[in-house]
């Protein structure tokens, strides 16, 4: 048998057991399955969107609430959220491992981006990863802008 022909039968081999789809065929049923009712309306009457103004009164509230900044590093260097129970965890490296252990479980976890966009991927996710008590800040740091002044600003 010549190189070529060991070749061939090699890789006519490798191509008769590799999954034809270059995705999990199940997750995406799952996750099918997951967003199909996200529509914009039920996604507004829902828990996960939590307003500012809640926002400011659930922190005076409980202290602990974990916020979860998926923006970029360059959009958190311009603008902080100030809060101190911050994790700053840009959209692309949120799903790494290191990341995610850093995640508290035990906690209310709060995600925010500049509008909101981002935020609430990043929250239904970590929901389908196991954690339970995720919410998304409505509007993001615009949002927290337009509740805050220098008098009023929750996030000190």
């Amino acid at each position: 048998m010549t190189v070529n022909k060991i070749f061939a039968f090699v890789g006519a081999i490798a191509l008769s057991i590799t999954p034809v789809s270059a995705y999990d065929t199940e997750l995406a049923k799952k996750l099918d399955a997951f967003y199909e009712k996200m529509t914009f309306e039920p996604l507004t009457q829902s828990a996960l969107l939590l307003k500012p103004e809640a926002f400011a009164e659930a922190v005076k509230q409980d202290p602990s609430i974990v916020l979860i900044d998926v923006r970029t590093p360059q959009e958190q260097a311009f603008v902080k959220s100030g809060y101190v129970h911050t994790l700053e965890m840009p959209l692309e490296e949120l799903f790494e491992a290191k990341n995610l252990d850093r995640i508290p479980t035990d906690k209310r976890l709060v995600v925010l981006c500049h509008s909101g966009t981002r935020a609430i991927p990043a929250a239904l996710n970590l929901k389908m990863l196991g954690f339970t008590n995720v919410q998304v800040l409505e509007q993001g740091i615009v949002g927290l802008a337009q509740i805050s002044s220098p008098k009023t600003c929750i996030l000190k």
